[in-house]
């Protein structure tokens, strides 16, 4: 496929019908040459769309097949693998079409590239938690989000049933469990997936940056210093929780998360003890307390 082709089906999948001599003058190629292209690409599997006469030209068809992606043998393992991955994910937005898309995909491919990959997937293994909550509603979330209108959420907390109205800016995936980032009247905050009950789409829309944007601006938050003394196996049981653990005995974190912090110091014991601030030792305090008063 020549630059030009590519140039032009660029110009195409802008969603209107362009002339002829519109795409002459954005290439710098003849009308004549322009008509031989779009022939081309009709025989590549393009589905261009031509009207003639006045007002006519050319646009691409809506929902369409696109053709197939022209790879080297490396490219086309990798990304076979990939959607293998894909099937991991609980509840992916698209719905059942993750468990079909990999073999798809593999009939399309010639004999022995498909022989090699299926020999592959026999050594290649995704060994995660295989208990991932179902997210029900993962499909209603995207769609808010792709579409940028404010919901209603029912969602389950430790102390029962909230609803929340809130932008649903993005979604993020965390250890193979969906979270929704939304803006509420308490801010930015997330929102775990598969603890929503109920999703209801609303009339209002939002405007927002993006969610890239607002998490970094997150990060900009006052935080405080964490001092932590842990022995080897403490690194290794907090290396999920903490960045660069290995190397690392401080850590600035927001003040507001202090209290989830200390929750997931426990999986610790004691192999982990905080050394400052002293509002993070009183917080671990007070949960070796309770949790000692349940074996007396």
């Amino acid at each position: 496929m020549k630059k030009r082709h590519l140039q032009l089906i660029r110009l195409l999948n802008r969603g209107r019908r362009v002339t002829a001599e519109e795409l002459s003058q954005e290439t710098g190629a003849s009308i004549r040459t322009i008509q031989r292209d779009m022939l081309s690409l009709e025989e590549l599997g393009y589905p261009i769309w031509s009207v003639p006469g006045i007002g006519g030209g050319y646009e691409m068809l809506p929902n369409r097949l696109l053709p197939p992606l022209h790879l080297r043998e490396q490219e086309a393992v990798a990304l076979y693998l990939t959607l293998k991955w894909m099937e991991q994910i609980s509840d992916v937005p698209f719905g059942d079409i993750r468990n079909t898309l990999s073999d798809w995909y593999a009939n399309e491919l010639p004999q022995d590239l498909e022989t090699k990959i299926h020999r592959l997937e026999r050594n290649i293994l995704w060994l995660g938690n295989k208990q991932i909550p179902k997210t029900p509603f993962t499909k209603d979330i995207y769609q808010a989000v792709e579409q940028r209108n404010q919901i209603e959420i029912a969602y389950r907390t430790t102390k029962g049933q909230r609803t929340f109205t809130v932008a649903p800016i993005g979604m993020a995936l965390l250890d193979l469990k969906w979270y929704l980032f939304g803006l509420s009247e308490l801010g930015l905050r997330q929102y775990r997936v598969d603890r929503i009950e109920a999703v209801q789409l609303l009339e209002e829309m939002f405007e927002s940056e993006d969610l890239v944007t607002l998490l970094q601006a997150s990060d900009e938050r006052v935080g405080v210093t964490v001092q932590l003394e842990l022995t080897p196996l403490g690194r290794r049981l907090l290396e999920d929780v903490l960045p660069d653990i290995e190397e690392k005995n401080e850590w600035d974190i927001p003040e507001e998360e202090l209290p989830f912090l200390s929750r997931q110091l426990l999986k610790a014991g004691a192999e982990v003890e905080v050394k400052a601030p002293s509002a993070l030792r009183e917080m671990m305090k007070e949960h070796t307390k309770r949790l000692a008063a349940l074996y007396v």
